[in-house]
Protein backbone atom coordinates (compact mmCIF):
# COMPACT_ATOMS: atom_id res chain seq x y z
CA UNK A 1 0.00 0.00 0.00
CA UNK A 2 1.50 3.03 -0.91
CA UNK A 3 1.60 5.88 1.55
CA UNK A 4 0.59 9.50 1.28
CA UNK A 5 3.70 10.93 0.65
CA UNK A 6 2.38 14.39 2.44
CA UNK A 7 3.56 16.27 5.63
CA UNK A 8 1.29 19.17 5.71
CA UNK A 9 -1.13 17.78 7.91
CA UNK A 10 -2.84 20.25 10.57
CA UNK A 11 -5.49 20.64 12.56
CA UNK A 12 -7.82 23.79 13.82
CA UNK A 13 -8.75 25.10 16.90
CA UNK A 14 -12.41 23.79 16.51
CA UNK A 15 -10.42 20.29 16.41
CA UNK A 16 -8.12 20.66 19.13
CA UNK A 17 -11.58 21.75 21.13
CA UNK A 18 -13.65 18.55 19.90
CA UNK A 19 -10.64 16.00 20.68
CA UNK A 20 -10.68 17.18 24.31
CA UNK A 21 -14.21 17.45 24.91
CA UNK A 22 -14.27 14.14 23.96
CA UNK A 23 -10.83 13.39 26.18
CA UNK A 24 -12.94 14.32 29.22
CA UNK A 25 -16.29 12.68 28.57
CA UNK A 26 -17.99 15.83 27.92
CA UNK A 27 -18.75 14.61 23.75
CA UNK A 28 -19.01 11.43 21.88
CA UNK A 29 -17.62 10.68 19.39
CA UNK A 30 -19.39 12.53 15.96
CA UNK A 31 -21.63 14.51 17.93
CA UNK A 32 -21.70 17.96 17.77
CA UNK A 33 -20.47 20.73 20.08
CA UNK A 34 -23.04 23.69 20.90
CA UNK A 35 -21.79 27.56 20.30
CA UNK A 36 -21.66 27.95 24.03
CA UNK A 37 -19.64 25.26 24.72
CA UNK A 38 -16.96 25.60 22.10
CA UNK A 39 -16.39 29.20 22.89
CA UNK A 40 -15.70 28.67 26.91
CA UNK A 41 -13.28 26.11 25.00
CA UNK A 42 -11.66 28.43 22.67
CA UNK A 43 -11.28 31.08 25.50
CA UNK A 44 -9.43 28.82 27.54
CA UNK A 45 -7.50 27.77 24.22
CA UNK A 46 -6.25 31.32 23.86
CA UNK A 47 -5.30 31.28 27.70
CA UNK A 48 -3.34 28.36 27.17
CA UNK A 49 -1.21 29.87 23.73
CA UNK A 50 -0.49 33.11 25.58
CA UNK A 51 0.76 31.15 28.64
CA UNK A 52 2.38 29.46 26.34
CA UNK A 53 4.92 31.97 25.03
CA UNK A 54 8.59 32.60 25.58
CA UNK A 55 10.39 30.59 28.50
CA UNK A 56 8.18 31.10 30.94
CA UNK A 57 8.16 27.14 31.62
CA UNK A 58 11.99 27.83 32.07
CA UNK A 59 12.73 25.95 28.63
CA UNK A 60 12.77 28.42 25.67
CA UNK A 61 14.02 25.92 23.59
CA UNK A 62 10.63 24.55 23.20
CA UNK A 63 9.23 27.41 21.26
CA UNK A 64 11.73 27.57 18.79
CA UNK A 65 8.51 27.97 15.98
CA UNK A 66 8.07 31.23 17.71
CA UNK A 67 11.70 32.70 17.37
CA UNK A 68 11.97 35.86 15.19
CA UNK A 69 14.57 38.44 14.22
CA UNK A 70 13.70 42.05 14.88
CA UNK A 71 15.64 44.92 13.72
CA UNK A 72 14.66 48.14 15.91
CA UNK A 73 15.82 51.17 14.12
CA UNK A 74 17.32 53.67 16.05
CA UNK A 75 17.15 57.85 16.67
CA UNK A 76 19.45 59.78 16.99
CA UNK A 77 19.84 61.11 20.56
CA UNK A 78 17.10 58.69 21.59
CA UNK A 79 17.44 56.14 24.34
CA UNK A 80 14.22 54.60 24.61
CA UNK A 81 12.00 52.45 21.97
CA UNK A 82 8.60 50.61 22.25
CA UNK A 83 8.10 47.74 20.01
CA UNK A 84 4.39 46.37 19.55
CA UNK A 85 1.60 47.05 17.62
CA UNK A 86 0.59 50.04 19.94
CA UNK A 87 3.87 51.72 19.05
CA UNK A 88 3.49 55.00 17.05
CA UNK A 89 6.59 57.04 17.29
CA UNK A 90 9.20 53.93 16.74
CA UNK A 91 10.03 51.89 14.59
CA UNK A 92 10.83 48.09 14.76
CA UNK A 93 9.99 45.00 11.95
CA UNK A 94 10.45 41.60 11.09
CA UNK A 95 11.32 42.20 7.86
CA UNK A 96 12.88 45.52 6.17
CA UNK A 97 14.29 46.60 3.00
CA UNK A 98 17.50 49.21 2.09
CA UNK A 99 18.63 51.33 -0.88
CA UNK A 100 20.12 54.45 -1.53
CA UNK A 101 19.08 58.15 -2.44
CA UNK A 102 20.83 58.23 -5.66
CA UNK A 103 20.66 61.96 -6.06
CA UNK A 104 21.18 65.04 -4.01
CA UNK A 105 17.38 65.54 -2.45
CA UNK A 106 16.48 68.99 -1.09
CA UNK A 107 14.61 69.78 2.58
CA UNK A 108 10.57 70.07 0.91
CA UNK A 109 11.20 66.93 -1.63
CA UNK A 110 8.21 64.59 -2.05
CA UNK A 111 9.65 62.35 -5.47
CA UNK A 112 12.92 60.99 -4.26
CA UNK A 113 15.58 59.13 -6.64
CA UNK A 114 16.73 56.14 -5.44
CA UNK A 115 19.36 53.21 -6.56
CA UNK A 116 16.32 50.39 -6.74
CA UNK A 117 12.45 49.69 -5.37
CA UNK A 118 14.03 45.96 -4.32
CA UNK A 119 16.43 44.62 -2.15
CA UNK A 120 17.96 41.48 -1.77
CA UNK A 121 21.22 42.35 0.62
CA UNK A 122 19.38 42.59 3.50
CA UNK A 123 17.91 39.09 3.61
CA UNK A 124 20.15 36.90 1.40
CA UNK A 125 17.69 34.98 -1.19
CA UNK A 126 14.85 37.20 -0.33
CA UNK A 127 13.52 40.01 -2.36
CA UNK A 128 11.60 42.85 -0.62
CA UNK A 129 9.86 45.21 -2.49
CA UNK A 130 8.37 48.62 -1.83
CA UNK A 131 5.05 49.02 -1.72
CA UNK A 132 2.74 51.70 -1.09
CA UNK A 133 2.08 52.29 2.71
CA UNK A 134 4.97 50.76 3.61
CA UNK A 135 6.68 53.08 6.39
CA UNK A 136 9.75 54.32 4.86
CA UNK A 137 12.74 55.95 6.68
CA UNK A 138 15.53 58.21 5.11
CA UNK A 139 18.72 59.46 6.65
CA UNK A 140 18.64 62.97 6.32
CA UNK A 141 21.96 66.00 6.35
CA UNK A 142 21.72 66.52 9.85
CA UNK A 143 22.19 62.65 10.53
CA UNK A 144 18.34 61.80 11.94
CA UNK A 145 16.09 58.94 10.28
CA UNK A 146 13.17 60.85 8.90
CA UNK A 147 10.23 58.26 8.38
CA UNK A 148 7.09 58.58 6.53
CA UNK A 149 5.03 56.71 4.67
CA UNK A 150 5.28 55.44 0.91
CA UNK A 151 2.95 56.50 -1.78
CA UNK A 152 3.56 54.91 -4.94
CA UNK A 153 6.90 54.47 -6.82
CA UNK A 154 7.75 55.45 -10.28
CA UNK A 155 10.24 54.78 -12.93
CA UNK A 156 14.29 55.84 -12.64
CA UNK A 157 13.59 55.00 -9.81
CA UNK A 158 11.62 57.04 -7.69
CA UNK A 159 9.68 56.85 -4.57
CA UNK A 160 6.94 59.22 -3.55
CA UNK A 161 6.02 60.10 -0.03
CA UNK A 162 3.61 61.29 2.08
CA UNK A 163 5.53 63.46 4.03
CA UNK A 164 8.27 66.34 2.41
CA UNK A 165 11.71 65.63 3.60
CA UNK A 166 12.51 68.26 6.45
CA UNK A 167 16.42 68.90 6.02
CA UNK A 168 17.46 67.08 2.68
CA UNK A 169 19.48 64.13 1.98
CA UNK A 170 22.87 63.65 0.30
CA UNK A 171 23.47 60.83 -2.86
CA UNK A 172 24.35 57.70 -1.30
CA UNK A 173 22.34 58.56 2.30
CA UNK A 174 20.46 55.18 3.37
CA UNK A 175 16.59 54.77 2.99
CA UNK A 176 15.09 51.80 4.91
CA UNK A 177 11.61 50.68 5.12
CA UNK A 178 8.93 47.97 6.13
CA UNK A 179 5.82 46.77 6.05
CA UNK A 180 4.44 45.79 9.46
CA UNK A 181 5.44 46.70 12.42
CA UNK A 182 6.96 44.06 14.86
CA UNK A 183 4.61 42.71 17.29
CA UNK A 184 5.10 42.63 21.32
CA UNK A 185 7.89 39.91 22.40
CA UNK A 186 7.79 38.30 25.59
CA UNK A 187 11.63 37.05 25.69
CA UNK A 188 14.61 38.46 24.11
CA UNK A 189 17.62 35.39 23.52
CA UNK A 190 19.64 37.54 22.25
CA UNK A 191 20.68 41.06 20.68
CA UNK A 192 23.28 42.56 18.31
CA UNK A 193 24.02 46.23 17.15
CA UNK A 194 24.09 46.09 13.51
CA UNK A 195 26.13 48.32 10.99
CA UNK A 196 26.10 49.43 7.36
CA UNK A 197 27.98 46.76 6.57
CA UNK A 198 25.78 44.07 8.01
CA UNK A 199 28.57 43.46 10.58
CA UNK A 200 27.01 42.72 14.88
CA UNK A 201 28.82 43.65 17.57
CA UNK A 202 26.51 41.33 20.62
CA UNK A 203 24.74 43.26 23.05
CA UNK A 204 24.62 42.54 26.92
CA UNK A 205 20.69 42.64 27.93
CA UNK A 206 19.95 43.50 31.33
CA UNK A 207 17.03 41.35 32.96
CA UNK A 208 15.59 44.21 35.72
CA UNK A 209 15.25 47.75 36.18
CA UNK A 210 17.82 47.39 39.30
CA UNK A 211 20.54 45.36 37.08
CA UNK A 212 20.42 48.56 34.38
CA UNK A 213 19.73 50.99 37.02
CA UNK A 214 22.72 50.12 39.20
CA UNK A 215 24.81 48.91 36.54
CA UNK A 216 24.91 52.47 34.30
CA UNK A 217 26.07 55.53 36.24
CA UNK A 218 25.98 57.86 33.35
CA UNK A 219 22.42 56.89 31.44
CA UNK A 220 23.18 60.60 29.17
CA UNK A 221 25.88 59.48 26.97
CA UNK A 222 25.94 59.44 23.52
CA UNK A 223 27.42 57.40 21.33
CA UNK A 224 26.63 53.36 19.81
CA UNK A 225 24.63 51.32 22.70
CA UNK A 226 26.88 48.54 24.36
CA UNK A 227 23.59 47.28 26.58
CA UNK A 228 19.94 47.00 26.87
CA UNK A 229 17.68 46.97 29.44
CA UNK A 230 14.06 45.01 27.76
CA UNK A 231 10.84 44.86 29.76
CA UNK A 232 7.55 43.68 28.12
CA UNK A 233 4.94 45.51 29.28
CA UNK A 234 1.27 44.58 28.15
CA UNK A 235 0.98 46.17 24.91
CA UNK A 236 4.45 47.08 24.16
CA UNK A 237 8.06 45.85 24.63
CA UNK A 238 10.42 48.88 25.81
CA UNK A 239 13.66 48.89 24.55
CA UNK A 240 16.00 51.16 27.00
CA UNK A 241 19.69 51.31 25.70
CA UNK A 242 22.82 52.61 27.63
CA UNK A 243 23.90 55.20 25.29
CA UNK A 244 22.03 58.05 23.62
CA UNK A 245 22.70 57.04 19.94
CA UNK A 246 23.92 59.20 16.75
CA UNK A 247 24.89 56.50 14.33
CA UNK A 248 21.15 55.85 12.54
CA UNK A 249 22.74 53.83 10.12
CA UNK A 250 23.02 50.88 13.13
CA UNK A 251 20.63 48.76 14.50
CA UNK A 252 19.06 46.85 17.20
CA UNK A 253 19.27 43.15 15.67
CA UNK A 254 17.31 41.18 18.52
CA UNK A 255 16.55 37.52 18.48
CA UNK A 256 13.16 37.20 20.18
CA UNK A 257 10.74 34.81 21.28
CA UNK A 258 7.45 36.28 19.60
CA UNK A 259 3.77 36.04 21.21
CA UNK A 260 1.70 33.06 20.44
CA UNK A 261 -1.04 34.06 17.67
CA UNK A 262 -4.93 34.58 18.33
CA UNK A 263 -7.39 32.49 17.84
CA UNK A 264 -9.95 34.96 16.78
CA UNK A 265 -12.26 31.72 15.51
CA UNK A 266 -12.66 28.09 15.99
CA UNK A 267 -11.96 27.64 11.70
CA UNK A 268 -8.38 29.31 12.60
CA UNK A 269 -5.68 26.55 12.36
CA UNK A 270 -3.52 26.02 15.30
CA UNK A 271 0.12 27.62 14.79
CA UNK A 272 1.98 25.28 16.34
CA UNK A 273 4.27 22.52 15.32
CA UNK A 274 2.36 18.74 14.55
CA UNK A 275 4.49 17.71 17.11
CA UNK A 276 2.11 20.09 19.85
CA UNK A 277 -1.19 19.05 18.82
CA UNK A 278 -1.66 16.28 20.41
CA UNK A 279 -0.26 18.45 23.82
CA UNK A 280 -2.42 20.97 22.93
CA UNK A 281 -5.57 18.91 23.05
CA UNK A 282 -4.38 17.40 26.69
CA UNK A 283 -3.89 20.75 28.29
CA UNK A 284 -7.26 21.99 27.23
CA UNK A 285 -8.94 18.68 28.46
CA UNK A 286 -7.11 19.40 31.93
CA UNK A 287 -8.38 22.75 31.98
CA UNK A 288 -11.65 22.33 30.84
CA UNK A 289 -12.40 19.43 32.49
CA UNK A 290 -13.53 21.55 36.00
CA UNK A 291 -15.47 23.59 33.94
CA UNK A 292 -17.48 20.83 32.50
CA UNK A 293 -17.68 19.04 35.89
CA UNK A 294 -15.65 16.11 34.60
CA UNK A 295 -13.46 13.78 36.59
CA UNK A 296 -9.59 13.96 35.51
CA UNK A 297 -8.31 9.97 35.85
CA UNK A 298 -5.15 8.53 36.28
CA UNK A 299 -5.62 7.45 32.72
CA UNK A 300 -6.24 10.81 31.24
CA UNK A 301 -3.33 12.31 33.47
CA UNK A 302 -0.73 9.62 31.86
CA UNK A 303 -1.99 10.94 28.29
CA UNK A 304 -1.81 14.42 28.94
CA UNK A 305 2.15 13.75 30.80
CA UNK A 306 3.29 11.67 27.79
CA UNK A 307 1.65 13.83 25.38
CA UNK A 308 3.42 17.23 27.43
CA UNK A 309 6.39 15.36 27.79
CA UNK A 310 7.33 14.61 23.98
CA UNK A 311 6.36 18.02 22.92
CA UNK A 312 9.04 19.38 25.39
CA UNK A 313 11.55 17.23 25.06
CA UNK A 314 11.89 17.26 20.77
CA UNK A 315 14.46 20.01 20.98
CA UNK A 316 16.44 19.19 24.38
CA UNK A 317 19.74 20.42 23.43
CA UNK A 318 17.77 24.01 23.13
CA UNK A 319 15.86 23.41 26.38
CA UNK A 320 16.67 24.48 30.00
CA UNK A 321 16.16 21.50 32.81
CA UNK A 322 12.66 22.28 34.15
CA UNK A 323 10.98 20.89 37.08
CA UNK A 324 6.67 19.99 37.08
CA UNK A 325 4.74 19.02 40.75
CA UNK A 326 3.61 15.75 41.54
CA UNK A 327 0.28 15.90 40.39
CA UNK A 328 -1.29 12.69 42.30
CA UNK A 329 -3.54 15.58 43.91
CA UNK A 330 -5.48 15.89 41.03
CA UNK A 331 -6.31 12.51 40.74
Amino acid sequence: MATSGSYDYSVTAAQVIVAAMEDIGMLDPGQTINSNDQATCLRRLNFIAKQWQGNADMAQGLKIHTRQRVTVFLAKGQAQYLVGPAATDNHATTQYGRTTISAVEAAGQTTLSITAITDTTTYPGTTVTMTAADKIGIVQTDGTLFWTTISSTGAGPTVIVNDALSVGAAAGAYVYWYTSRAARFVDCEASVLRNADIVDVGLPVFTDVKQYEEGISNKTQQGDPIKLLIEPLRLNTRVTTDFYPQDVTKQLRLTVMYPAEDYDAVADDIAFPQEWFAALEWELALRICPTFGASWTPEMDKNYQQATAIARELNPENTSAYYQPNREELY
